[in-house]
């Protein structure tokens, strides 16, 4: 058997070539997560940003095409376009709501931004280090930041498809539960019951 060489024959791993490999690994994710949060992040602006502008613009549209003064026979062809235009406003709302693209965008925002903090975290950790072996505790702990991250973004994508955008507002209390029921504010020195 050699020197450097495990009994299988394979070359032994020293704990500083241990600890580089468990940072390269973390690096990698966290530069690969990066990588697919930012790019759904574009998508789901994107989306957004053109669901919005085609519902704004058809329905513009609409209203000009009703308040344009013609013809009785153009004016009939007119409102059989904004019939249609006004059904494609709908259909747009409701894939708006269905697939909040929006309520995404600001979710996949944050997660961003955490990625971008703990990669900073990690370019700070190897500057310190100096060449060195970075601490094992650093980079496990790196490690369980990003798992985190993760968790904490799929937490909230379940969230936006469990619930529907804004059912927290419009939930109205149970039978019997006064507890979410307000009373209304009553008028200054008014001593009524």
């Amino acid at each position: 058997m050699e020197h450097g060489e495990a009994e299988d024959g394979a070359p032994q791993r020293t704990p500083r070539a241990d600890a580089d490999a468990g940072w390269r690994f973390v690096r990698g994710e966290v530069d690969r997560q990066l990588a697919v949060f930012a790019r759904r992040r574009r998508r789901d602006k994107r989306k957004a940003f053109g669901l919005q502008l085609a519902t704004v613009t058809l329905s513009a549209t609409v209203t000009v095409l009703l308040g344009l003064r013609t013809s009785e026979e153009t004016r009939t062809w007119l409102l059989n376009i904004a019939l249609v235009l006004g059904a494609l406003i709908t259909v747009l709302a409701a894939a708006e709501a269905f697939f909040s693209h929006r309520r995404l965008w600001v979710l996949r925002t944050t997660t961003v931004r955490r990625l971008e903090a703990l990669s900073r975290h990690l370019d700070f950790q190897a500057a310190v280090a100096g060449g060195q072996a970075v601490d094992a505790r650093a980079c496990a702990a790196c490690l369980g930041e990003l798992d985190a991250i993760i968790s904490e973004d799929q937490k909230s994508w379940q969230h936006l498809r469990q619930e529907p955008p804004a059912a927290h507002e419009n939930r109205l209390p149970a039978s019997g539960d006064s507890s979410s029921v307000q009373e209304p504010p009553r008028a200054a020195g008014s001593n009524a019951q």
